[in-house]
């Protein structure tokens, strides 16, 4: 075995910008990129394999995922970069997801890279009243109830399921989160298609699933190594390896991304290219990944079930 590097797969979002995009020589503006992602709505190419992150998972489960893991529990992460805020949103939990979409629950992460003087996301709400909310959709002024966080790069938010959220304009971020791709939009700024149209709403479904008294967990960035992140289904570091770093899975797999600039994983003496802002899957059956000093890492692993 070995760490897998991953393809990314680019989705074309209307609030697309374009750091990413000229970084990778792309088309178009895309908004999102997924890095990691074995999910039925896209999974990645793995680099030299000549198959999918998905096909290698089903090859062998458990010397992929680790003994008792299950695609419930696969992470999915990706890159958001925003010229334009994103809708205001919310995620299902397990329950309704599965009953109404055939998917799971989503929980998401997002650790911002880059972020112009001001810039903010959104995450929560000032009130949890359901009916004054539902009279501010009416009366197009839930802008005056959503709670703003300002923030800069190395910031780090947790978005649990059922709160209200959206990343702001002028922002790129690391998004790490559970396996689902259910996304109910609740707002848009009424924002239109290319051809006019008015952009839907799943109003129903958001206040269906929405908790209007939650609140997001959030770290400021700080320049040192450290766990950032510490949800109810996986945890999240932050890694600045002042040496070379060994990074044991403990038998379940784990994700790292790269931040910094180009950069080795090193298995058993073999050393793998990782570049900047490439992801990589580690399976549960390696049983160690060395970091080399000076990489700049974002390191994510399921709890399991």
């Amino acid at each position: 075995m070995k760490p897998y590097i991953l393809e990314p797969i680019p989705d074309y979002t209307i609030w697309g910008n374009d750091k990413m995009s000229t970084f990778r020589h792309a088309d178009k503006n895309y908004g999102t990129w997924w890095e990691v992602s074995a999910h039925p709505y896209c999974t990645n190419p793995v680099r030299d394999a000549g198959c999918t992150l998905q096909a290698l998972i089903d090859s062998d489960p458990e010397a992929m995922l680790g003994k008792g893991v299950t695609m419930h529990e696969m992470l999915r992460v990706a890159f958001l970069d925003a010229k334009d805020a994103l809708s205001i949103q919310v995620h299902p939990f397990d329950a309704y997801a599965m009953e109404h979409a055939n998917d799971f629950g989503k929980d998401e992460s997002w650790y911002i890279i880059d972020a112009e003087p001001g810039a903010k996301l959104v995450a929560g709400t000032t009130t949890d009243d359901p009916a004054t909310l539902k009279k501010a959709v009416e009366d197009g002024t839930l802008e005056n109830y959503l709670s703003y966080q300002e923030v800069k790069p190395g910031d780090y938010i947790d978005i649990p399921a059922g709160m209200l959220h959206a990343l702001g304009a002028g922002i790129l971020a690391i998004e790490v989160g559970t396996n689902s791709n259910v996304t109910y939009r609740f707002y848009d700024y009424n924002r239109k298609n290319a051809d006019g149209s008015q952009r839907p709403l799943h109003l129903k479904e958001s206040f269906d699933v929405a908790n209007f008294a939650l609140r997001p967990t959030f770290v400021p960035g700080q320049n040192t190594t450290r766990r950032i992140g510490d949800t109810p289904h996986y945890v999240v570091d932050e890694i600045f390896a002042d040496k070379d770093i060994d990074i044991a899975g403990n038998g379940v797999y784990f994700l790292l991304s790269n931040l910094g600039e180009d950069t080795t994983l090193v298995v058993d003496g073999v050393e793998y290219p990782f570049k900047k802002y490439e992801s990589a899957f580690v399976p549960a059956s390696l049983s160690h990944v060395t970091i080399k000093q000076g990489a700049h890492v974002l390191y994510s692993q399921t709890k399991g079930n």
